[in-house]
């Protein structure tokens, strides 16, 4: 019986290497992606690339360690198909291996993959433990840097200076509607859209205090507040309520106060010291958040993508925007969402966001973009990017 423990074990350890040789083998092929596009953008000869595709793994690394390599580009549209993937793996996956143990292992090696040739940092709203964290990091995992900002806006800036690769921000609730704060921005900022994904979101309310009949105040996130408006006006309709600049702040806040609640992540119990007072108190059960991540550039078509852009019409010309619209009709492109913000160039003239079915560098877009130039002005692309499945 002990010979066999010993030969089980001497096979356990005859796996280990084989799987980190396989593991490494793995992130070899982003490396040389990369390389691929490095020397693309650079305009490098044929040759001088051939012979980096020679080189073994260490080699590569220490090409890519060269001061003249330091902007080389990750393979991000399929990086970014995180869950794409995932859904890929759980198809091979024949057991014993649970599904969720094996996408979270699967999620890890795609995070190292994005940090092994530069530091991958991401920016997210924070305190740790909000919601646009746990998005972040179920997309990103925990080979990258995470950058913790005070406001949606301050994401965009980390990202538009180039202080982050990425950002993870919030952009529609599927019970409250568009986050005007990330809307906002957007237009704004020259960063662009590269990938969206969605978050089931279940909300707790947490305290200090043992009773809620105790509690005088409450904070929260202005969304978080309106996807609960329920529950609060049933069971905390007499009590204030603070709007934070996010739900983990606010669970920051409501450890500091006897008397005091958040509503927040169940994440938040654990990291503020909180008791949960009343569980799910979300107006609708199958709350989702979609989020953007955002960079500084957006990848070509994958097949399955959509498009967000914003423009302005002549207001003064009766029929603009409608004709604007009836370009996608003509040209059977699909309007998903579409939203429209103050362009506070002067009274009662707005910026309309549109998000449609496709890539722009489809050939349908491309045309349709073609004339609607006859009836917009100041057009702009916001992103591209692979449309995420709704977990």
């Amino acid at each position: 019986m002990s010979n066999q423990i010993e030969d089980l074990r001497e096979q356990i350890d005859n796996l280990d290497v084989s799987l980190v040789s396989l593991l490494n083998e793995y992130l070899y092929f982003p490396l040389l992606i990369g390389i691929i596009f490095f020397f693309i953008k650079k305009r490098f000869t044929n040759s001088k690339e051939r012979a980096l595709l020679t080189l073994d793994i260490n080699n590569v690394k220490k090409e890519l360690a060269k001061k003249e390599m330091k902007d080389i580009e990750h393979d991000s549209a399929r990086e970014l198909e995180v869950y794409e993937q995932c859904l890929k793996v759980q198809k091979l996956n024949n057991g014993p291996l649970p599904n969720n143990t094996l996408v979270s292992i699967f999620k890890e090696i795609v995070s190292a993959s994005l940090s092994i040739n530069k530091d991958v940092k991401v920016s997210f709203l924070g305190p740790r433990g909000t919601y646009s964290h746990q998005a972040a990091s179920s997309r990103f995992g925990d080979s990258v840097l995470y950058s913790k900002q005070r406001t949606i806006a301050d994401v965009f800036r980390s990202v538009e200076k180039k202080e982050s690769t990425y950002g993870v921000v919030p952009f529609e609730n599927s019970t409250h509607g568009t986050v005007t704060q990330t809307i906002d921005e957007l237009i704004r900022t020259p960063v662009k859209v590269r990938a969206d994904l969605y978050l089931p979101i279940h909300h707790q309310f947490l305290s200090k205090s043992s009773d809620l009949s105790e509690i005088t105040k409450i904070y929260s996130h202005p969304e978080a507040l309106g996807q609960c408006s329920k529950w609060l006006n049933t069971k905390m309709r007499n009590v204030e309520k603070i709007p934070v600049s996010s739900t983990s702040y606010a669970a920051e806040l409501a450890s500091k106060e006897l008397g005091a609640g958040a509503i927040c992540s169940m994440v938040c119990a654990d990291i503020y010291g909180l008791k949960v007072l009343d569980r799910d108190v979300e107006d609708i059960k199958d709350n989702t958040t979609r989020f953007f991540v955002i960079g500084q550039s957006y990848d070509g078509p994958s097949g399955h993508d959509k498009t967000v852009f914003s423009f302005t019409v002549d207001h003064r010309q009766p029929g603009a925007l409608c004709n604007a619209l009836a370009v996608f009709k003509e040209h059977d492109i699909n309007i998903t969402k579409i939203d429209s913000r103050p362009s506070h160039q002067y009274h009662w003239h707005y910026i309309f966001i549109l998000e449609i079915e496709g890539h722009i560098e489809d050939e349908p877009l491309k045309e349709a973009f073609k004339e609607l130039n006859d009836y917009c002005v100041d057009i702009n692309i916001i992103g591209s990017y692979p449309r995420a499945k709704e977990l």
